[in-house]
């Protein structure tokens, strides 16, 4: 078994019928009769209408690749997803179709890449691919990999190993370098996360100023977490923080950041290199606070 290191997202329309009742005779002299003078129309039922029902949807996971100074990582968002008996294959399909919401993400999966099933048995899930044309490197090939694990093994906390097929069958390689023939685990957070995340605010959220709080996670030197703000580019605020435990330990941070305005700002948290103070990693996030 393979652990990956840094190397190794109704409406139903109401139908109303309307029922008009006539004739026509053909005695030259009619005679009313009560019978005939009746008027069906003032008395029927109303055909009722269809019921309306709203899928009912949950917060999936999504994993998404950026580059820092230890290589390619991984950075998580969620995405609201209808809940399925088969959560792994809309989570997978949801990734490979879709862009992040945060642009400093990319998928290293090419368009053309599809999910064709997911059969899970036990805690192993085997999900068949058709490929795009994928060209990258041992490490890319890596991280693109982790994606699909990672965001599988978060729809279904369940699954542990992911085996990956390729139109129905077990091949040496997804792109060249990275053995495939075995199942895939998640592997150490220290080699596959980012250093540091934020993960409140999510990017593009509205959120109240009012006891406004930044956090995310970090595995970092002495967990020290760096953070700025800014608004329209100028520096507002920043200073430093420390995670509840430093590397290699993946653990929450947080600080109440005081004295914003409603606005639009952008927040960014970044790790240093205790050696030459040069940057390590970073994750901005974009969000309006009304």
């Amino acid at each position: 078994m393979k652990k990956l290191g840094v190397y190794a997202v109704l409406t139903a329309p109401t139908v109303s019928f309307l029922l008009l009742l006539s004739g026509c005779g053909t005695s030259p002299t009619p005679t009313p009769t009560p019978s005939s003078s009746a008027t069906p129309s003032a008395t029927a039922t109303p055909t009722p209408s269809p019921s309306v029902t709203t899928p009912v949807t949950k917060a999936f996971a999504q994993y998404w690749v950026a580059d820092t100074s230890h290589g390619f990582r991984l950075y998580r968002e969620y995405i609201r997803l209808e809940i399925t008996p088969d959560p792994i294959t809309s989570s997978l399909r949801a990734l490979v179709a879709g862009i992040p919401k945060d642009s400093d993400y990319v998928s290293l999966w090419p368009k053309e890449t599809k999910i064709n099933s997911v059969v899970v048995a036990g805690d192993k899930a085997t999900v068949d691919l058709t490929l795009g044309k994928m060209n990258v490197g041992a490490e890319a090939e890596l991280m693109a990999i982790a994606q699909l694990v990672w965001t599988a093994t978060a729809a279904d906390t369940k699954v542990k190993r992911v085996q990956l097929t390729v139109d129905g069958k077990i091949v040496e390689s997804i792109a060249g370098h990275v053995d495939a023939t075995k199942p895939f685990t998640r592997g150490l957070t220290y080699e596959v996360l980012a250093p540091v995340w934020i993960t409140s605010p999510e990017e593009g959220a509205r959120v109240s100023a009012q006891g406004f709080t930044l956090s995310g996670m970090a595995s970092t030197f002495e967990a020290n977490v760096a953070w700025k703000v800014f608004q329209n580019g100028k520096l507002v605020q920043q200073g430093s923080t420390l995670a509840s435990e430093a590397a290699p330990a993946w653990k929450p941070w947080s600080v109440a950041i005081k004295g914003l305005t409603p606005g639009r700002y952008m927040f960014i948290a970044m790790e240093f290199s205790p050696r030459d103070g040069s940057l390590v990693a970073q994750d901005t996030k974009n969000a309006t606070l009304i």
